[in-house]
């Protein structure tokens, strides 16, 4: 089915960053060090983290605002006007003296990526004052994307009443994020950290699951395996294993943006978690297969759908 997901109104708190890549070439090699000696051809720069998560929101045709704080510098004001061009509110998004903005800095040579120079520092930030404007209620969804920058450190986010709360989880120091929260999103080396336990097949990723599930009262946990596709794992011993759509040479960079992206706002339209994972990994498959961060369109998700299910019952 095509979902309309414009009547979909999503809030994205968390860590909001820049990635800026330099595209360019080689043909000899630093005669100071073994490297290359790269010349620039193409630089332009994207949302990451938080920031891509919500781009993947708008490009999928639903409302979206940000809560979090950038620094007063030219990545930030580049991070504002990025947004404002893509229809993602900056409202709520608290502009800092002293504080730089966190900046991912990827240097591609010859189509390979070489190098990566990152710049950030924890941000010390108290969002009272910027959330007093803000009616939690008024989103279908809300999504934490913590990226472990400082934005969720502090246990200040309440979760509104009939209002979907899904989190990207970093680490077990954040775990003040889970009573707000009634599905998460982790990757397998996530899940290892937060349940303590050793994963390594999907037994154990079920194991990790329930334990998580019962002792903070998920009502679903979307485990990501990366090239094997997802497990979900819920109340009453729901589990459904989603596999994977093969892509060649994949970049998985900000994949699990997109995921949450996707899967947030078609379990806010249906109701469907099971639908709502096909969806989102659908979206990843996309995503891996552009070159660094990407956003992906409703238009691609819903093409991608129909050919796959054409080709499975072919």
């Amino acid at each position: 089915m095509n979902l309309d997901f414009s009547d979909i109104k999503v809030l994205v708190v968390g860590d909001f960053m820049i990635d800026h890549y330099i595209i360019g070439e080689s043909n000899r090699m630093s005669p100071e060090a073994p490297v290359p000696v790269v010349v620039p051809k193409e630089e332009y720069s994207i949302p990451g983290g938080a920031g891509n998560v919500a781009m993947n929101i708008s490009t999928m045709g639903s409302q979206v605002s940000c809560l979090g704080a950038i620094g007063n510098d030219i990545f930030g004001e580049k991070l504002i006007k990025i947004f404002n061009e893509n229809n993602v509110s900056s409202k709520h998004i608290e502009i800092i003296d002293n504080y730089s903005t966190t900046l991912k800095q990827r240097i591609y040579c010859n189509g390979i990526q070489v190098a990566r120079v990152d710049k950030e520092e924890l941000l010390n930030w108290n969002p009272n004052q910027t959330e007093s404007s803000l009616d939690y209620s008024d989103y279908d969804v809300i999504i934490l994307s913590d990226y472990d920058k400082g934005a969720l450190i502090r246990p200040w986010f309440f979760k509104p009443k009939k209002t979907n709360v899904i989190l990207d989880p970093k680490n077990k120091r954040h775990e003040h994020l889970f009573m707000h929260s009634n599905i998460i999103t982790p990757n397998l080396n996530e899940l290892k950290k937060l349940s303590g336990m050793n994963i390594n097949n999907n037994d154990s990723i079920i194991n990790a699951c329930n334990k998580l599930i019962e002792e903070n009262n998920f009502e679903y946990i979307i485990a990501k395996k990366g090239d094997k596709g997802m497990t979900i794992v819920g109340e009453q011993n729901f589990i459904k294993h989603i596999e994977s759509h093969r892509v060649d040479n994949p970049d998985v960079t900000g994949a699990g943006d997109t995921v949450i992206a996707a899967l947030s706002i078609a379990y806010a339209k249906t109701n469907d978690i099971e639908y709502s994972a096909k969806f989102a990994n659908a979206a990843a498959a996309i995503a891996v297969s552009k070159a660094g961060t990407a956003s992906v369109t409703i238009d691609e998700i819903n093409n991608y759908i129909e050919m796959s299910n054409e080709k499975s019952n072919k």
